[in-house]
C-alpha cells in the first residue's frame, strides 16, 4: 500500500545537523517537569531511592535512543516509531503506534504552556490575581493561563511554519544557554548545601515499599528521558553532511546528558534543605534554593531556568508532533490535507497548525491535568518502546542491508531492552489505582483518545485503500 501523500510532493527540507539533533534531543528530554515533580521523585523513597531509579532509567533509555538510532537508519522516515510499527509489523500497529504517541506528544506541549502560566504566575505573583473563568480538576484555570498558553501555542505554530533551520536554531541557542545557567545552580547548589540534609538517604514511601517506590521512580524516569525521539522525528531533516552515526551519537548523548542533570538536581536540591521540608512544596526545587541566595533570588534564577527549559522543549516537542501528524497523514491514517508539505519552506504546515489547535484545547485542563499527563505518557511511552522494539527485530530479519547505525549485541540486547521497558509500562499501569479511588482519570482519557481513533481509523478507511 502507498501512502496517497508520498506518490508526489516536495520534501522536507533537509537541515539539521549533529549539534541540531543533539539539542532536539536534550531539549526535548528536559523541560520544566523536574522544577514540579522532584518532591514526587524523593517522596517515593528519598534522595538515595530516586537516584537509582533514574540511574536505571538512564541506562534503559540510552539503550533504547541506541536502538531507535539503528531503526532510523533503516528507515529513514519523519514519524518515528509511527513509521517503525508501521513498516515492521503493519498498518494496525502501525495506527495505534501513531496516535498514542500523539496523545503523549500534543499533552505534553499541553503541560509545558500549563507549566509556563505557573511559572510566570510564581515570578509575578500579580498575574495571578485576574480573573478565574472556572475551575477544573481541583485547581481554578485563570484568564491569564488561558490567553498565555493559546497565544503560545498559535506564535510557536507560526514561527516553525518558516522552516526548520530557524526553529533547531533557536533550540540550539536556548539549549546550551539553559545548560550553562543549569550548572551554575548545581554548583551552588553543592556549595552551600550540607550532605546531613540527604538523611535519610532511603526510606520507604507511606503506602507502599522502598523498592516499589524505586520502580515508581523508574518507571517515571523512562518518561522524563524519552523525547530523544524528537531528533529521530527529525531524520528526514538531516543535512547531507550528517552521518547516521553522528545522530547515534546525539540521541545517546542526549539521554546521557538529561540522567546526569536529573541525578545531580535529586542531590542538589534536598542538600540545600532536609528533603521532608521540600515534600509540601509546589514547587521543591524553587523552595530549596531559596535558601541559597538571599532576598529569594536563587528560586527566581531557578524559574527563570524552568521558563527557558521549557521553551526548548515546547518548541521541540511542537516540531516532533507535527512530524508524527506527517508521517500518519502520509500512511492514511489521518486526512491527507495533513501531509502537505510547504514547497517554498519545507515544512508541514498543516500538521503544524494542528498540532498548535490541540495544544490551545490542552490548555483548557489547567493545573489540575499535570499528574494525569504524566501518569498517561509513561504509559504510552513505555507501551510504545515495547512496540518499536519488536519492529526493529522483523525490520532486521527482512533488510538484509547494513544500515549506516547497527546497536551492538544482538537479539539478545533487544530483548533484554524490550523486558526493562515492559517492567517500567506494568509499573505505569498499576501506579495511577493506587493513588485512585474509581476509574484514573488517566484512563478516563485514554479512553475518550481511543474513541477518537477508531473514527479516524474508520473515517480515513477509503484513502488507504486506493
Amino acid at each position: 500500500m502507498q501512502a496517497p501523500s508520498e506518490r508526489s510532493g516536495p520534501s522536507l527540507a533537509r537541515a539539521v545537523g549533529g549539534a541540531g539533533f543533539f539539542t532536539l534531543a536534550f531539549g526535548s528530554i528536559v523541560g520544566s517537569g523536574w522544577v514540579v515533580v522532584l518532591g514526587e521523585w524523593i517522596a517515593a523513597a528519598g534522595p538515595g531511592g530516586a537516584l537509582i531509579g533514574f540511574l536505571a532509567g538512564g541506562l534503559l533509555m540510552a539503550l533504547v535512543a541506541a536502538a531507535y538510532a539503528e531503526l532510523v537508519a533503516r528507515l529513514p522516515r519523519a514519524g518515528c516509531e509511527c513509521s517503525f510499527a508501521l513498516e515492521g509489523i503493519g498498518p494496525r500497529s502501525g495506527f495505534i503506534t501513531g496516535w498514542f504517541l500523539c496523545l503523549y506528544v500534543v499533552s505534553f506541549t499541553a503541560f509545558e504552556a500549563i507549566a509556563l502560566s505557573w511559572f510566570l504566575e510564581m515570578l509575578f505573583p500579580a498575574l495571578a490575581q485576574g480573573p478565574v473563568p472556572y475551575r477544573l480538576l481541583g485547581h481554578d484555570v485563570s484568564l491569564f493561563a488561558l490567553l498565555l498558553g493559546v497565544c503560545g501555542a498559535v506564535l510557536l505554530g507560526i514561527f516553525n511554519s518558516l522552516g526548520a533551520h530557524l526553529a533547531v536554531g533557536l533550540q540550539r541557542l536556548i539549549t546550551f544557554a539553559f545548560i550553562g545557567l543549569s550548572l551554575l545552580l548545581i554548583l551552588l547548589g553543592f556549595w552551600k548545601g550540607d550532605p546531613q540534609n540527604w538523611q535519610p538517604f532511603f526510606l520507604a514511601p507511606e503506602r507502599g515499599s522502598l523498592g516499589t517506590g524505586i520502580f515508581w521512580v523508574f518507571a517515571t524516569s523512562t518518561l522524563f528521558l524519552s523525547g530523544f525521539q524528537s531528533a529521530a522525528n527529525a531524520i528526514e531533516e538531516r543535512s547531507h553532511a550528517t552521518s547516521f552515526k553522528s545522530v547515534a551519537r546525539a540521541m545517546i548523548g542526549g539521554v546521557a546528558g538529561a540522567t546526569a542533570f536529573y541525578c545531580l538536581i535529586i542531590l542538589a536540591s534536598p542538600a540545600l534543605v532536609p528533603w521532608r521540608d521540600l515534600l509540601t512544596q509546589s514547587l521543591p526545587v524553587a523552595a530549596a534554593f531559596q535558601k541559597a541566595l538571599p532576598n529569594g533570588l536563587a528560586s527566581k534564577i531557578i524559574l527563570i531556568a524552568a521558563i527557558i527549559s521549557l521553551a526548548k522543549t515546547w518548541s521541540a516537542l511542537h516540531l516532533s508532533a507535527s512530524r508524527l501528524v506527517l508521517a500518519q497523514a502520509r500512511a492514511g491514517f489521518l486526512p491527507v490535507a495533513l501531509a502537505k508539505v510547504d514547497p517554498v519552506h519545507g515544512v508541514p504546515r498543516r500538521a503544524i497548525m494542528f498540532v498548535a489547535v490541540c495544544t490551545c484545547f490542552g490548555v483548557c485542563l489547567g493545573r489540575g491535568a499535570i499528574l494525569p499527563i504524566i501518569n498517561m505518557s509513561t504509559i504510552c511511552v513505555t507501551l510504545i518502546v515495547v512496540l518499536s522494539l519488536i519492529a526493529l527485530l522483523r525490520v532486521r530479519r527482512r533488510q538484509n542491508v547494513q544500515p549506516g547505525f547497527v546497536l551492538a549485541g544482538g537479539t539478545p540486547l533487544v530483548l533484554m531492552i524490550m523486558l526493562g521497558a515492559a517492567v517500567a509500562a506494568i509499573v505505569a499501569v498499576v501506579s495511577p489505582f493506587q493513588a485512585a479511588t474509581g476509574v484514573p482519570l488517566e484512563f478516563l482519557m485514554m479512553g475518550g483518545w481511543t474513541f477518537l481513533g477508531i473514527i479516524f481509523w474508520l473515517g480515513t478507511a477509503a484513502q488507504r485503500v486506493r
